[in-house]
């Protein structure tokens, strides 16, 4: 709760990291190379397992960004639509129902699980673990599965997946969004202060002098609109937004530069770089040579 310390952007933030993380790796030529992919958010078809808030989040941010969320997957029933879900509307329609069925602008299946091997650019399981196993792996016809939930891929699915030139953005990296946040919180809480309490009115009053200049040099005034949405400063949120963006894109490149160094798939570079990490700062700290 905000009233408790908590942080404007924790409640998405994991959603939002999968976004950002699937973005960043559409971006990668070699992705897109290997996922016969054109590298942008914009028309991309997503299937998403899971309806809870990351799978929410994250659809919300993907339809925001121009994808088309074709496939929603539920423990009960899934919904598809090959020309895109209407993410809100869906969501009011469970939130009323319980459930997709009877929902009119998709078509219901109701052998969910089957719509994980549906056509599709981006399979994000954000449900439960073990989702993709040696049942059903080779059936998987997405070229990227983003790993939202913990553990959705099975180890030998991992392999076969792998084999058949999928691209797997793993949990330890895509998911990492809400702990971010919530490191975030914590240090909003040591200062007792929300992020952005000290420069918000700064920056818009310098924004606002700048655009004074502009207005003048132009000949004409600026709306009051338009002036609102020049100098607005930065709400708390929009800074954890920012936050997350960036730990998010210089995690995805670090993890992108080690297994293209080395050769190997994104999972094991993102598992390298993190214990290479935790062994710099014990021998930095000297921790290492401790037995506590």
């Amino acid at each position: 709760a905000l009233s408790l310390g908590g942080v404007r952007g924790r409640t998405e933030a994991t959603g939002l990291g999968v976004y950002y993380g699937i973005r960043e790796f559409l971006a990668f030529p070699e992705v897109q190379q290997k996922a016969n992919h054109h590298g942008k958010v914009e028309d991309t078809s997503v299937i998403i397992q899971g309806f809870g808030n990351v799978g929410y989040w994250a659809s919300k941010f993907f339809e925001a960004n121009g994808a088309k969320i074709v496939g929603i997957v539920e423990h009960d029933a899934a919904a598809y639509n090959q020309d895109g879900l209407n993410i809100e509307q869906l969501s009011l329609w469970r939130k009323e129902n319980g459930t997709f069925r009877g929902y009119p602008d998709a078509q219901i299946i109701d052998d969910p699980m089957s719509l994980l091997e549906a056509e599709c650019d981006v399979l994000i399981p954000a449900a439960l673990e073990r989702q993709i196993g040696l049942r059903n792996a080779h059936r998987i016809k997405a070229k990227i599965i983003g790993e939202a939930a913990n553990g959705p891929v099975t180890p030998g699915a991992d392999d076969v997946l792998l084999k058949n030139g999928k691209v797997i953005v793993p949990d330890l990296l895509l998911n990492a969004g809400g702990v971010c946040v919530s490191y975030f919180e914590w240090a909003k809480n040591l200062s007792h202060l929300r992020f952005g309490r000290m420069n918000k009115r700064w920056d818009e009053r310098s924004k606002g002098q700048l655009l004074e200049l502009v207005e003048g040099n132009a000949g004409r005034p600026l709306s009051e609109v338009e002036r609102r949405q020049l100098i607005h400063g930065a709400e708390e949120h929009e800074l954890v937004y920012s936050g997350l963006e960036d730990t998010m894109i210089v995690a995805c490149n670090e993890t992108r530069q080690t297994a293209v160094a080395k050769g190997i798939d994104y999972r094991t570079a993102a598992l390298a770089n993190s214990i290479n990490k935790i062994a710099a700062s014990l021998a930095g700290s000297g921790s290492i040579f401790t037995h506590a």
